[in-house]
């Protein structure tokens, strides 16, 4: 995630937000949305506990609810690989995420204990101003 200490113009901020998974099995998700362009640079994915066989996914949608059009799956069938393990999703060709499109976290839960799943997301361009 060096890429955007060689920016001139614009600049890096970073986003967090949390997927509260329930304590039932079956899908959770949180969209993820952006009030201005900017690219995505890589985001981190860190859940509070493990359950072995659970999976993530990440997908690019063309509207800001997240039940748009499919506009790329970023990351599919991740498993969840312990508790507290940071995965690290890196972007070479960067994800441009136009304004008024989202990016929708997936954790679907099979055990059905409930936890926490903290993302954070690396953005590279105009500045969040709210």
């Amino acid at each position: 995630m060096a890429l955007s200490k060689r920016l001139k113009i614009g600049g890096v901020y970073y986003r967090g937000d949390v997927c509260a998974v329930g304590a039932v099995t079956g899908n959770h998700a949180v969209v993820i949305t952006n009030t201005s362009g900017a690219v995505i640079n890589g985001i981190s994915i860190t859940p509070d506990d493990y359950d072995a066989g659970e999976k993530m996914s990440l997908i690019h949608y063309d509207d800001s609810a997240g039940t748009g059009a499919t506009l790329a799956i970023l990351a599919d069938d991740i498993y969840n690989v312990g508790k507290n393990a940071t995965i690290m999703l890196d972007f070479p060709a960067l994800e441009l995420v136009h304004k008024g499109q989202s990016l929708k976290f997936i954790y679907n839960n099979s055990s059905g204990n409930a936890k926490n799943v903290y993302i954070l997301s690396e953005y590279i361009g105009i500045k969040k101003t709210s």
